[in-house]
């Protein structure tokens, strides 16, 4: 199958196209290059594989969570141009990206929320397949529930080093392996994607949407201070 990718979420946007087995990709730096620079890089990166648009057999995006002007971006880029082709969409989630990284294992995979937040998700992947084990939800660090298995487990995590240290100490401490700076690129939604598609899990174009976890983008006053006394109580 022949497949586009696009990724938004972060600060680090790409496209990427898997024809057969090759991939060609193409990176863009900082969130104010990503509505000017995304369509142009698709165009490149669908030249550089000799595809038109009409000729793929799908679009994954990545539907978050993450940025939520990303996220939309990118579905509604997705959306653009699918629909004069009738493809269908795959959405990828940010979590599930990060998780399928860490290879086969019990994983916890976190992003950076802002407001003091992550998001997180418990998977399991085994023979190349992963699983939830936990819904994603956003919470503070402190928040984040236990391992719904036994350990040992694997720690992945996009933007996560300064709130690693007010994760739960069980958590921290039972981790094998941990990686705090990972990111998500559209090559990473790629393997999920082509999985997704062969067994059925696409959506028209018009029924897609980004996955945003939480509705709110703004704390109030007191939820701003609340958070200046967490981080002052942090060793």
């Amino acid at each position: 199958m022949d497949l586009l990718a696009i990724e938004t979420s972060g600060e680090i946007a790409s496209v990427a196209v898997q024809r057969g087995d090759t991939v060609w990709e193409r990176r863009l730096q900082g969130y104010a290059r990503h509505a000017e620079h995304l369509l142009p890089a698709i165009d490149g990166v669908l030249a550089e594989a000799g595809l038109g648009v009409g000729q793929l057999s799908a679009i994954a995006f990545g539907a978050g969570p993450g940025a939520f002007t990303g996220l939309r971006l990118a579905c509604a880029v997705a959306q653009g141009l699918a629909m004069p082709w009738s493809l269908p969409l795959v959405p990828v989630g940010t979590l599930e990206a990060l998780a399928a990284q860490a290879g086969e294992a019990t994983v916890l995979a976190l992003a950076d929320a802002r407001m003091g937040q992550c998001y997180h998700a418990w998977f399991h992947c085994s023979g190349g397949r992963l699983e939830s084990l936990t819904e994603a939800g956003v919470d503070a660090p402190e928040e984040i529930p236990l391992p719904p298995a036994d350990g040992p487990w694997y720690v992945i995590g996009q933007g996560m080093e300064p709130l690693w240290p007010r994760l739960p100490e069980p958590i921290r401490s039972g981790a094998l392996e941990v990686m705090l700076d990972a990111t998500v690129q559209a090559r990473d939604l790629l393997q999920l994607a082509r999985r997704a598609f062969a067994e059925g899990r696409t959506v028209p174009p018009w029924e897609a949407t980004p996955y945003y976890v939480r509705d709110k983008v703004a704390l109030t006053a007191e939820e701003q201070a609340a958070l200046r006394q967490r981080r002052m109580q942090v060793p």
